[in-house]
């Protein structure tokens, strides 16, 4: 019943594996873009399950969710920055605490939202951990009723649309709580475009896609009928 109010929101619903936070389906990706049909949601429900996920982005209307990872430790001091930028905006989001103390807020967007982004990292136990993040285009999350995932406040079934301004607001917040910064690079010295070209024609003959692609991590693999191959980062 819960699965198909969602999906009665606008909201593209899978049952999951709790232990993986992963769907418990075969192949999810068509779910990215279309919201499940009632008769799916039906037949995935009818077996036992101990999880249920939302998948964000735009088969859900634009929905984006910010998560506090860290056992939320950062999440106190966002939210005081939130009501010092704007009274009542955090009362408009949708709460849900997880089972390892961490937090995450819901709202969709007037435009389509990016995909996952990282807003702060820190080192903690000596390592460079993600400490608060978005799941946006390709993401899902875990959420009530799985066991566990408690919503605090607001409800999945009425998610506030946030303006553009208001989406930047809480990115924005979150992005000052960033305690690791990576050191600028030199500028390249030729910076002066080519007359008359567009700025795609510019890149093609002066710029280096392999070097920029392995500057954000990105790992070459091997050439193939004139193609470059690469491993996109955490893949």
């Amino acid at each position: 019943e819960t699965a198909q109010s969602y999906l009665a929101s606008g909201l593209s619903v899978l049952p999951a594996k709790r232990q993986n936070k992963c769907p418990a389906i075969k192949s999810w990706k068509a779910f990215q873009d279309r919201l499940p049909t009632a008769t799916e949601v039906e037949a995935w429900f009818s077996n036992d399950h101990d999880a249920l996920c939302i998948v964000t982005g735009k088969a859900s209307g634009n929905l984006e969710i910010i998560d506090f990872d860290n056992g939320g430790e950062f999440f106190a001091a966002w939210s005081a920055l939130i009501e010092e930028s704007a009274k009542g905006l955090l009362d408009r989001l949708v709460i849900e605490q997880t089972p390892s103390g961490g937090w995450l807020v819901a709202y969709r967007c007037e435009t389509e939202v990016a995909g996952n982004l990282k807003l702060a990292q820190g080192q903690r136990d000596g390592k460079l951990t993600t400490l608060i993040e978005t799941r946006g285009n390709g993401g899902l999350f875990l959420c009530a009723p799985t066991p566990k995932y408690e919503l605090v406040q607001g409800a999945f079934t009425a998610i506030p649309a946030l303006t553009a301004d208001e989406r930047d607001l809480l990115l924005g917040a979150a992005r000052q709580l960033n305690e690791h910064w990576v050191k600028a690079e030199p500028e390249p010295t030729q910076r002066v475009p080519v007359a008359g070209l567009l700025p795609g024609e510019d890149f093609n003959q002066r710029g280096d896609v392999k070097a920029l692609l392995e500057k954000h991590g990105w790992k070459y693999l091997y050439h193939k009928n004139e193609n470059d191959y690469f491993r996109r980062p955490g893949k």
